[in-house]
């Protein structure tokens, strides 16, 4: 048997796995366009008063109770389109030369492996600004009572969520790709960096992780 026949043999072997694995991906990705669509037209603007951005007593523009929710259900419109393109795509294969449309031990290792990731990402996220604080009160003269009390002084109200964050970037590409460079890492500061700006200096009244929960 040539090479290019075993090729069409295991191709039609998949096939059963690759319709189904298409399947799904086509109606997970209508369903979260459906679901989209409920949140934005009828559940959002019936259910949430404020709308998307309100007027602050000083006459400042601040987000409104549906601006987050918004744009979360917006961010899953150009993904579920993008589940049900490539689920119109043929061959059994990704782009890798991995097999598609069956579940194994690997991929249950790898939601693992997120999983670890994020939770170590949150715990960095966590414990960096009080440990700033403590490495302040060593070394400088005048002692913070605790983080508590530089919440919203920068550089602590940043610290956390900037090198929390970058480490979870960090994390995903390199788990992703299988390789780091430090190109990598200088984007990954740089998204993180940008969400800052705009979370933290362009919209004054929204607290970025952790402090919101002090």
């Amino acid at each position: 048997m040539s090479p290019r026949e075993a090729a069409r043999q295991d191709e039609a072997a998949d096939l059963p796995d690759v319709r189904r694995a298409r399947a799904w991906n086509t109606w997970i990705g209508i369903a979260l366009l459906v679901l989209a669509a409920v949140c934005l037209l009828v559940w959002f603007p019936r259910d949430i008063g404020s709308g998307f951005v309100a007027r602050s007593i000083s006459g400042r523009i601040m987000p409104a109770d549906a601006f987050f929710p918004t744009i979360l259900v917006s961010l899953m419109v150009p993904l579920a389109l993008l589940l049900i393109l490539t689920a119109q795509r043929r061959g059994p294969r990704a782009a890798g030369g991995e097999p598609v449309g069956r579940i194994t031990a690997a991929n249950a290792v790898f939601l693992l492996q997120c999983a670890v990731l994020i939770g170590a990402s949150l715990a960095v996220m966590t414990v960096v600004g009080p440990l700033l604080v403590r490495l302040h009160n060593a070394l400088a003269g005048t002692p913070i009572s605790g983080y508590r009390a530089v919440s919203a002084t920068f550089p602590y109200d940043v610290s956390g969520f900037f090198l929390g964050g970058t480490l979870m970037a960090v994390c995903f590409i390199a788990l992703a790709r299988r390789t780091l460079r430090w190109r990598d890492v200088a984007v990954a500061a740089a998204s993180v960096a940008g969400m800052i700006l705009i979370f933290d200096l362009l919209l004054g009244n929204i607290l970025l992780p952790p402090n919101g929960d002090l």
